[in-house]
């Protein structure tokens, strides 16, 4: 969800070792999820700011787990992610 250089980019880089492998392994948090290759090569390590879901539906649980996991992980988030963020977080019912 967050790539490992965007969390890098974020505050990552004054991590302990021990630190970064448990986000690039954290099972409990919505980090990782199954996508086709397509999507997966197209995302690269971009965030929201470059890189949007194609499914607009899913745009609001991603916005939604994204802000969470940057919240959970303490790394910075850019005005131009909280702008994209902003935007798909609007396409939430609720």
């Amino acid at each position: 969800m967050v790539p490992l250089a965007e969390a890098w980019r974020a505050g990552a880089d004054t991590w302990s070792t021990e630190q970064r492998k448990a986000l690039g392994n954290d099972l409990k948090d919505p980090q990782l999820l199954i996508a086709s290759e397509s999507a997966n090569s197209s995302k690269s390590d971009s965030g929201p700011a470059d890189w949007k879901p194609t499914n607009h539906a899913f745009w609001c649980t991603y916005a939604k787990d994204y802000t969470r996991l940057k919240s959970i992980w303490k790394v910075t988030t850019t005005d131009k992610e909280k702008t994209a963020l902003s935007s798909m977080l609007h396409t939430c019912s609720n």
